[in-house]
């Protein structure tokens, strides 16, 4: 049922979203007001803003996911990730959270991943032909002010470097003006700490988090990267074959989403070595495109909503 609802094209499914992402995350409403040490600026504020409040950090907590829920059906969509327009995306990315959850929901990395997905989306939808350095310029900047909640966002300006070597000639202007931008905007922060006495700047220290919360058991975990597994079994051919008959531009922007994962995947393992655990929203986001691939089809329908609802069991597992 999930499924075949969220497969369309209909603005109105992303309404379900609104008791979706509260019911599948309704699990870390009494975790601390968000996870990690608030030693970039920006999640400084937020912290301050939500102060010791268990319910305000939850539903801040669960608006940001909503946004970048439906910030990734855009992405999917102008950017035809996939073959064809759905809201798949924003029914994964909430599960998927959910799933990993790992502490409480308002992390530094899930305050900062809208700036992110507005960040690839810039990227991606550029014109190839065009002039892309204004777009370039704000992709860097939207990182460098996602850096100020979380530092390593700062690292997927290779994915900027990766989609220009795939799409473009080689033009060393193009590769500079994403750094400048970000580096714009990591300065306009670290002033507005040391003149100002605003916030906290620590950052090679926001990567460390708080002390590690309980861990999920284990059989939710076999549970969920078999779901995942199997999804993925799924879609690496959907996925190859609609990039094999898509126009070159579309290929490109694949290509580049390719990029972006293996970024991710990166961070991931690298805050899983450092910390022995990474955050949920790290993981949920190229998953949760990518895996969108395994339930465009309708042949077979029963064998996807039994997948997706094994996620949402194991997000609701993860929870509770």
């Amino acid at each position: 049922m999930l499924v075949s609802l969220f497969r369309t094209n209909r603005p109105a499914v992303l309404l379900l979203l609104a008791v979706l992402v509260p019911l599948v995350l309704l699990g870390t409403w009494d975790g601390p007001a968000g996870t990690g040490t608030a030693h970039m600026p920006l999640y400084a504020l937020v912290r301050a803003v939500v102060g010791g409040s268990a319910w305000g950090a939850w539903a801040l907590g669960v608006l940001v996911t909503g946004l970048v829920c439906v910030q990734l059906t855009a992405l999917a969509n102008d950017t035809d990730l996939l073959d064809q327009r759905t809201h798949l995306p924003a029914l994964l990315f909430p599960l998927l959270v959910g799933a990993f959850a790992q502490g409480a929901l308002l992390d530094p990395a899930l305050a900062g991943m809208p700036l992110v997905v507005a960040a690839m989306r810039r990227v991606f939808r550029a014109d190839p032909a065009g002039n892309v350095l204004p777009h370039l310029f704000q992709a860097g900047f939207l990182l460098g002010v996602a850096a100020l909640f979380f530092l390593p966002w700062l690292f997927l300006v290779v994915v900027v470097f990766t989609t220009l070597s795939i799409t473009r000639p080689f033009r060393w202007r193009e590769y500079a003006v994403p750094v400048v931008g970000a580096a714009v905007a990591l300065y306009l922060g670290w002033s507005a700490v040391h003149l100002f006495g605003w916030g906290h700047w620590e950052p090679f220290r926001s990567v460390w988090p708080g002390p590690a919360p309980p861990a999920p058991p284990r059989g939710q975990r076999i549970a969920l990267y078999a779901t995942c597994a199997l999804l993925a079994l799924i879609a690496v051919p959907v996925y190859a074959a609609g990039y094999q008959r898509s126009v070159v531009r579309v290929r490109n922007r694949r290509a580049s989403f390719m990029g972006l994962m293996a970024a991710m995947l990166v961070l991931v393992l690298l805050m899983h070595a450092l910390t022995g655990r990474f955050p949920p929203a790290m993981a949920a986001m190229p998953l949760a495109v990518f895996l969108g691939h395994a339930l465009t089809g309708r042949r077979f329908a029963w064998a996807r909503e039994t997948l997706v609802a094994a996620l949402l069991l194991c997000a609701l597992w993860a929870q509770w």
